[in-house]
């Protein structure tokens, strides 16, 4: 933090009444304008055109397979237009007609039914992208305006706010330039490699050569030459055995007439792939300087508040809120530790992606500058924050009403009592285990180390719809028969002291001193759960096995 030495009296403010933080507080991004849906439904539409497009394209002399830039551009533009969906708007309302505008190709719509449907689906989710994000942007400017409207058109100039959102972005436009001349570099390679093969094939001789072998999963082509010597090449295009191709001749150099270039998608794609990060990035940072600019360039909008710091987060409120009782936002501050309840100045208009510094009085009088970090929420983002941090710190979210609840209520089981994830949640993590395999698969057939890229992303899904499809607790006279992901425990009622069920929706069986306690993972999908409005069977199962532990009456009387 930086201290200033300002009173409250030099910087004419008015109060951030209730009345008006609760009318900027109702200017939100309706439900459909959220970025999610609109980025699912792109993301489906384009793997599944992916998968229904031709696979290989028929290469000849007369029509040769050569490097096609702008279908590769085009094709991967949507990754940084995927990205731009939630952290850049004002680039995302750019590139969606922009992809519109290729989607018009008329090759793109030459394939089978299958890729005119999802060519059409990736039609509809662009323009539902472009209007959210249109949307998304519109509101920024109305709560922008509640802000001026607020504040009665009285401006002030912030405060130097110190350097950690400097610092972010310089590491953001260093980032970036970096992914852009990789990008280059690589671009340049091809274009030179190109132009190389053009020199040496102006000087080269034609053959005839025969096709004794095609490898479509490798996509290589082996032919027999004129002199009797057999050579193979890698190909893009689709060859028959047996038929004849051209090929070019100079020296130990040779390629086929029909494929100019060889196959340079492999450089091509990282070299895009670059491009779409050093880009991403390159705006981002260019966008936190003009928003920090706006702060130190001319007078900005300010507003005399109530602040305070919960949970690592600051919280604002208005002026008459001398409760603290409803924050008005909060965000992230890049220092600072303090938790009482203080007079504080807020420069700009706070809105999505905004830059905001607040000057916060101290108990001896000095103004101490922050600014933020993080995006703005609102503030019932606050409440939800502190839950959820708190319910994660806790070991367990269990209560003994929820247990006292079901000792009164469970009857004796007569049977072995089996708990395990339901039809519906189970039916949703194996659809994300076909979904995932379905991308996977595609990856390998067209190019397999572009799996690595999503490595860490699909193990760490594909093992948590694993944990939640195939646990189960069966509780018997002995006790309890634990089967997990890739093996099986007993554990007799003897050596169990509880069950904790998290709120990362974990369950873990509780055992006695010397004895190891039994982890059996992630047992449900949680966002389902809140979807349907119902307790998890995680949760139920942990009330449940608790009472039997309390209770032996009511544990089972057959054995497994």
């Amino acid at each position: 933090m930086t201290i200033i030495p300002v009173s409250p009296a030099d910087v004419p403010a008015r109060p951030w009444l209730a009345a008006d933080a609760g009318r900027w507080a109702t200017i939100s991004v309706p439900l459909w304008a959220r970025p999610l849906g609109p980025a699912l439904l792109l993301f489906g539409s384009v793997v599944a055109a992916m998968v229904f497009s031709p696979a290989c394209p028929a290469c000849s002399v007369t029509a040769p397979c050569t490097t096609d830039w702008l279908d590769a551009v085009g094709t991967m533009a949507f990754l940084p237009h995927l990205l731009w969906l939630f952290l850049l708007p004002e680039l995302a309302v750019v590139s969606a007609p922009l992809l519109l505008l290729w989607m018009t190709e008329p090759s793109t719509w030459q394939g089978g039914a299958g890729e005119k449907i999802a060519d059409t689906v990736v039609v509809v989710a662009l323009c539902w992208g472009w209007a959210a994000m249109a949307t998304r942007l519109r509101t920024r400017r109305k709560a922008r305006s509640a802000v001026h409207d607020a504040a009665g058109g009285i401006t002030a100039s912030a405060p130097a706010p110190g350097g950690p959102r400097v610092r972010q972005g310089l590491i953001r436009w260093v980032a970036g330039a970096l992914a852009c001349t990789v990008a280059a570099v690589l671009i340049a390679g091809i274009v030179l490699d190109d132009r190389a093969d053009d020199r040496k094939a102006a000087a080269a001789t034609a053959q005839d050569a025969r096709v004794v072998a095609v490898d479509n999963d490798d996509y290589t082509l082996t032919v027999r030459l004129p002199d009797g010597t057999r050579h193979r090449f890698d190909v893009q295009g689709s060859y028959r055995n047996g038929s004849t191709v051209r090929v070019l001749v100079h020296g130990d150099w040779m390629r086929l007439a029909s494929e100019p270039y060889g196959d340079p998608t492999d450089r091509q794609v990282v070299a895009l792939l670059c491009a779409a990060l050093g880009l991403t990035l390159l705006g981002w940072g260019l966008l936190a300087h003009r928003r920090d600019a706006a702060l130190r360039r001319g007078p900005v909008p300010v507003l005399r508040v109530l602040t305070r710091r919960n949970h690592g987060r600051t919280e604002i409120f208005a002026a008459d809120d001398t409760d603290a009782l409803h924050p008005v936002l909060n965000y992230q501050p890049h220092d600072g530790q303090w938790t009482s309840l203080r007079q504080g100045l807020l420069y700009g208009a706070p809105c999505g992606g905004a830059a905001l510094v607040l000057a916060s009085a101290t108990e001896a009088g000095q103004w101490l500058v922050e600014v933020n970090i993080s995006a703005i929420r609102r503030g019932a983002a606050a409440d939800s924050y502190a839950r959820t941090a708190e319910r994660e710190a806790a070991p367990s979210i269990v209560t003994e009403a929820q247990v006292q609840q079901a000792l009164a209520a469970m009857a004796p089981a007569s049977g072995p009592v089996r708990r395990q994830a339901d039809a519906a949640t189970r039916a949703v993590a194996a659809l994300t285990l076909l979904i995932s395999g379905a991308v996977v698969a595609l990856m390998v057939a067209s190019r397999w180390w572009t799996l690595i890229l999503w490595v860490p992303l699909l193990c760490s899904g594909a093992v948590a719809c694993l944990q939640v499809i195939s646990w189960r607790i069966t509780a018997d006279a002995f006790g309890l028969r634990i089967r997990r992901m890739w093996h099986g425990h007993r554990v007799p009622w003897a050596d169990v002291t509880g069950v904790v069920f998290t709120g990362k929706n974990e369950l873990t069986i509780s055992c006695r001193t010397g004895i190891d306690d039994v982890r059996v993972g992630r047992v449900a999908v949680p966002r389902l759960d809140r979807l349907l409005r119902r307790p998890t069977v995680g949760e139920r199962a942990a009330v449940e096995i608790s009472a039997m532990v309390l209770e032996p009456g009511l544990r089972p009387t057959d054995t497994v």
